[in-house]
């Protein structure tokens, strides 16, 4: 198995877990979401491992490689983030319901301003700094990812007094994850069974 990919799963699941601890500790337990969440958080974790290993002569070296993995994700987000911030939230967020007449602009809003912006913004980014098609494709799929796991909230929390905790849950995730990748895949490299690989 690829070094990338395997640190990629390892990232995958770090996020998940930093994901549950703050939830539990700041918002509120949620880890029965656990045994579906680590099987989704480990194939995304695949998806970003190939980004990486295509990307990643575009990146500085250690130790400022998972500093600027993160910052990409940050970009690659940073579209739907703004978005959610220049219109009304479509649900209340003290109860979560979905408001009056918002449910089928719900979805466009989830597909267009979060799902669409990160696809095209990983598909740029990879592109730029991987200058290849698997570059982009590769990337992009990673946005789509990160746009479905820990991003999933980022249309619903614009304009809403959440939006705050959501970045901050948001940001730890992305920086855990980064960092469990490159150095995973550093450490995994090394190692005798993928040397050959």
């Amino acid at each position: 198995m690829n070094p990338y990919l395997a640190a990629g799963a390892l990232s995958g699941g770090a996020g998940l877990l930093v994901f549950l601890l703050i939830h539990h500790f700041w918002i509120k337990p949620i880890w029965f979401i656990l045994p579906v969440g680590l099987v989704l958080a480990v194939l995304g974790g695949l998806a970003v491992g190939w980004s990486y290993a295509e990307i990643r002569t575009g990146l500085p070296p250690r130790p400022w490689t998972a500093l600027a993995l993160a910052l990409v994700i940050f970009i690659i987000l940073a579209p739907s983030i703004g978005l959610a911030q220049l219109r009304p939230p479509p649900i209340d967020i003290r109860t979560g319901a979905i408001l009056p007449g918002q449910t089928g602009r719900l979805v466009w809003i989830f597909v267009l301003e979060l799902m669409l912006t990160a696809t095209v913004m990983g598909a740029g980014l990879g592109w730029l700094l991987g200058h290849t098609g698997r570059a982009s494709a590769a990337t992009a799929l990673a946005g789509l990812i990160f746009a479905l796991g820990p991003g999933h909230n980022i249309p619903f929390l614009g304009s809403t007094p959440g939006v705050g905790k959501g970045l901050v849950l948001l940001a730890a995730i992305v920086v855990v994850s980064a960092v469990v990748l490159v150095e995973a895949q550093a450490r995994l490299a090394g190692l005798r069974v993928f040397a050959d690989r």
